[in-house]
């Protein structure tokens, strides 16, 4: 004789399901079990930045490779318009972060203080890496 086993048959096992799933659902009221809803959660007072400035201060320093590029570029625009370093064979890469990185072959020390002091002051860049040759 086979001990008595209570959920053994069909609709035992469909009832006992039944009242799981009913028990689940009933738990599901679309908070957590300390009440945190969307309506009951506490709102942190912020600051939003001045979006009227973004643009210039945070181009190409939020992380993107566009960004990067973006930064890059000005900065090569910015050497090469500069009559001081005519000719100069100085070039530009950018990185995350506004990080730009200077490099080539000066034809002096005035003209690579040169080209880093123009570096710097271009929009959105945050640090520069001198990595050019020595002349």
């Amino acid at each position: 004789m086979h001990p008595r086993q209570p959920f053994r048959s069909a609709p035992a096992r469909r009832a006992l399901l039944a009242l799981g799933l009913a028990a689940a659902l009933a738990g599901c009221s679309g908070g957590t079990p300390w009440g945190a809803t969307p309506q009951n959660l506490p709102v942190p007072d912020i600051r939003l930045p001045d979006l009227e400035r973004a643009g210039q201060e945070f181009e190409g320093a939020s992380g993107s490779t566009a960004g990067a590029q973006r930064v890059a570029d000005r900065v090569r625009q910015a050497l090469a318009a500069d009559p001081r370093l005519a000719g100069a064979a100085i070039g530009a890469q950018g990185f995350e972060g506004g990080l730009v990185v200077l490099n080539g072959t000066p034809r002096s020390a005035a003209e690579r203080n040169i080209a880093v002091d123009i570096a710097r002051r271009v929009p959105g860049v945050r640090e520069v890496v001198d990595r050019m040759a020595q002349p």
